[in-house]
């Protein structure tokens, strides 16, 4: 289950200045067109939240100030009507509608457009917070930041390790209630096509990023294993036009090259005997991506993933990697790297999309992408594997590899945790344990106000309030 989320003003302020990378084809209350030109620039002062903005209002350029709210009904209950530094606000930016609004109005009685973010989402509101605060900007504070140094290193390398267990107990839960949903037994079947099926799934959603994880893990649930077997015929094309078809990706692609041609001609072949959902185009995210990033480009290497399930035994590879009684680290690793390496495929190393060249080479996974795999989808499916089927040795090894392997972590969490928490400790993030701890901490205690459930928080807030607002996302 998603956990609630904190949303704050200045969660809105970072999704209104990420502009297309978060929301598109804005409308006011009134329903006129709303093009953002300059968002302006943050006001951490009293009065409006932004200066010298220029933003096109049903085709007319307008520059002044803006107004940032989580409700719609915020304007009145914050009485700015009454409040002159506020007439020269042009728009009123609200992330949610209210069921009972009074519509804004400025001091020298000029009424104010509204702009309802919700309703012009490119992804959901969850991802969306997810990708914000992954991102943490420079006045980000952790709220014990001015007091943290007051505890031991002993006290935080064990608040880590639960950290860490909590984290992957949360990803090993959810698989788990995945394969329930797909076993029809009242045990759960020990048929490699449901494990291979969940695997399948949570590597496509692992491949879709933050803005297109969603929309991978469905086009996995659609476009299952099952069918897939029925139609291939040991075609890596044929996949391809399956997924690339059920996408909805092919919609409209007008130009012409070989590949697309084939693509499309077996897509039509598949298209007339499925009786499926299909995706729309709309549904993925291209705004804000790199094109290395690009759903055409994972998808491509998920049908690469899909040959090595069903021809290779990638399923019972893994397994047997962790069954292993002189499990070695180091090789185990590698071994697992190895069999995610992505193969040839001469139309998606040199295109980005349907027609489209790259200006160099794609690497369709790389190491990173691979390391994360293996340690947000692999470790917590072994010991989901490892609890159902008593096969202690697999558990053990999982948790040595997730606990003892020595690798690079670095990413906006882990530098804030480090400059902001563990900065003189002898305390370092160089193993994936203490990477998903990190991210664990500041995902589901820093960022929800969560100091009281906190180990660090608990001996140094001692139960005192504090101004939120201190944490800019």
């Amino acid at each position: 289950m998603k956990p609630k989320l904190n949303i704050n003003e200045n969660f809105i302020c970072r999704l209104w200045e990420g502009g297309i990378s978060y929301y598109k084809d804005l409308v006011t209350d009134s329903g006129d067109d709303v093009e953002v030109i300059d968002h302006g620039l943050r006001n951490y002062e009293s009065g409006p939240d932004y200066k010298n903005a220029k933003i096109k209002i049903g085709g007319k350029i307008y520059t002044g100030d803006v107004e940032i709210h989580r409700d719609f009904k915020n304007w009145a209950e914050h009485d700015h009507s009454k409040d002159r530094r506020y007439n020269s606000v042009i728009l009123h930016v609200v992330l949610w509608d209210s069921t009972e609004r009074t519509p804004p109005k400025l001091r020298i009685k000029r009424s104010l457009p509204t702009v309802v973010l919700a309703d012009h989402l490119t992804s959901s509101i969850h991802d969306i917070w997810q990708e914000i605060i992954s991102k943490p900007s420079e006045k980000f504070r952790l709220p014990c930041y001015e007091r943290n140094s007051l505890v031991g290193d002993e006290l935080v390398m064990s608040w880590f390790s639960k950290l860490a267990m909590q984290r992957l107990e949360l990803r090993s839960e959810r698989i788990l209630n995945r394969i329930k949903e797909i076993t029809t037994e009242v045990q759960i079947s020990k048929q490699s096509s449901v494990w291979e099926q969940a695997l399948y799934e949570y590597i496509f959603e692992a491949l879709g990023f933050a803005k297109n994880k969603e929309q991978m893990l469905k086009l996995s649930g659609i476009v299952n294993l099952k069918l897939i077997s029925k139609l291939y015929n040991g075609s890596i094309l044929n996949i391809q036009a399956l997924l690339f078809g059920v996408s909805g990706l092919l919609f409209d692609v007008r130009v012409k090259d070989e590949y697309i041609d084939n693509i499309k001609s077996v897509w039509r072949s598949f298209e007339e005997k499925l009786k499926i959902e299909k995706l729309e185009r709309s549904y993925w995210n291209f705004y804000g991506q790199r094109p290395q990033n690009f759903p055409t480009l994972r998808i491509a290497y998920g049908s690469q993933v899909i040959l090595k399930i069903l021809n290779e035994g990638l399923f019972k590879n893994i397994i047997d990697i962790f069954s292993n009684k002189n499990f070695d680290m180091k090789t185990a690793f590698n071994d697992q790297s190895k069999l995610f390496m992505p193969g040839k495929d001469e139309y998606w190393s040199a295109h980005y999309e349907f027609g489209k060249l790259s200006k160099s080479q794609n690497i369709l996974a790389g190491k990173q992408r691979i390391t994360d795999i293996i340690i947000n989808v692999l470790l917590p499916f072994v010991m989901v594997y490892s609890n159902i089927f008593n096969k202690l040795i697999i558990s053990e090894n999982a948790v040595k590899l997730y606990s003892q392997l020595k690798f690079k972590a670095d990413n906006n969490i882990i530098r804030v945790i480090n400059e902001q928490l563990l900065n003189g400790r002898n305390i370092k993030i160089n193993t994936p344990a203490n990477e998903q701890a990190a991210i664990q901490l500041y995902n589901f205690y820093c960022t929800r106000e969560k100091c009281d459930k906190c180990d660090i928080g608990k001996k140094v807030m001692k139960g005192e309030a504090y101004d939120y607002k201190i944490i800019y996302y």
